[in-house]
């Protein structure tokens, strides 16, 4: 027989059934709040999703001392809750997926993690190939292969050359109808959002950002 609901045991269930959900809605607003609050940051390899990865991470700069090619930077005052925390900036120095991943085995606190991504096609990726930072777009207003009031179209694919996964992550794609020459496009299924590109780029303003992951 079903219980009534005036019964003691059922009320409690009730009431706790009713906290889970409050506590969830608490911890929800509350990670939209943080994550809300300062810039978005590009992070280095394997950081979890943003909320997470400011909980997790000590500050202790341990994944910055083993970056050997010293991409990873500390945040400043800024930069809100994430003060202190680790980040990059491609268009200075990008992260260029070293095979062994030092700044993922040098974290102990478990901020960032060994990456591990399954394709739409179900194939598993780990490693520098699974690493997801973010992805990459092309800002046409930029980019000279796209024709401006006092500019015509130039050929280049410097950003395609210098991928780590030239002509699957970026690749020049045909031009339209009507254009002589094909731009740059990404694949943001495989783009690991190292930023090679951006640090590539050779106009003035890099034609390419990286958009941070945030989940």
């Amino acid at each position: 027989m079903a219980k009534r609901f005036e019964e003691p045991q059922a009320r409690g269930d009730f009431f706790k059934s009713l906290g889970t959900l409050f506590a969830g809605f608490v911890a929800s607003r509350l990670e939209e709040t943080v994550t809300g609050l300062g810039p978005t940051l590009h992070r280095p390899p394997g950081a979890l999703d943003e909320f997470a990865f400011l909980t997790a991470c000590t500050r202790c700069d341990k994944c910055i001392r083993a970056c050997p090619e010293n991409a990873i930077r500390k945040a400043g005052a800024n930069m809100g809750l994430a003060l202190n925390s680790p980040y990059l900036d491609p268009r200075s120095v990008p992260c260029f997926l070293c095979t062994a991943l030092p700044c993922i085995t040098a974290c102990e606190d478990g901020a960032l993690v060994w990456p591990r991504r399954v394709q739409a096609d179900g194939a598993v990726l780990e490693g520098p190939k699974a690493v997801r930072m973010g992805t990459a777009k092309v800002k046409p207003s930029r980019c000279v292969t796209y024709a401006r009031d006092t500019r015509a179209p130039q050929a280049c694919r410097v950003c395609v050359d210098r991928c780590p996964y030239p002509e699957v992550a970026i690749r020049i794609a045909d031009p339209i109808e009507g254009e002589p020459i094909g731009h740059p496009e990404v694949n943001a299924e495989v783009c690991t959002g190292c930023g090679i590109c951006v640090f590539a780029c050779p106009t003035p303003e890099s034609a390419i950002v990286v958009v941070p992951r945030r989940d």
